[in-house]
């Protein structure tokens, strides 16, 4: 029986988790991968919350990044921006 609870814990954990997307729509338009910071804030307006981090690169190399957490008409998103640009957008589901 604790078997049973234990796996059905495990299996509704895993239900939420974040998928990688091309882009998010705002209000008036989109942002999608490469837009500028500008560009995003435009669009999508202040973030609920921001955090620095490094992020490395396929060489190894370290680049400051930030993540900035949004919810879009009640979907949570994180995009990451790198040199000024939207380098990745993830979805939580």
């Amino acid at each position: 029986m604790k078997k049973l609870l234990l796996i059905t814990i495990l299996m509704l954990s895993t239900t939420a988790f974040a998928v990688e997307v091309n882009s998010v729509r705002g209000s008036t338009s989109y942002v999608k991968l490469g837009f500028s910071l500008g560009q995003m804030f435009d669009v999508l307006g202040d973030p609920e919350s921001s955090y620095n981090h490094v992020i490395h690169d396929r060489n190894g190399w370290p680049h400051k990044a930030t993540s900035y957490r949004y919810t879009v008409n009640g979907q949570k998103y994180t995009i990451t921006v790198v040199d000024g640009r939207v380098y990745k957008i993830d979805w939580e589901r």
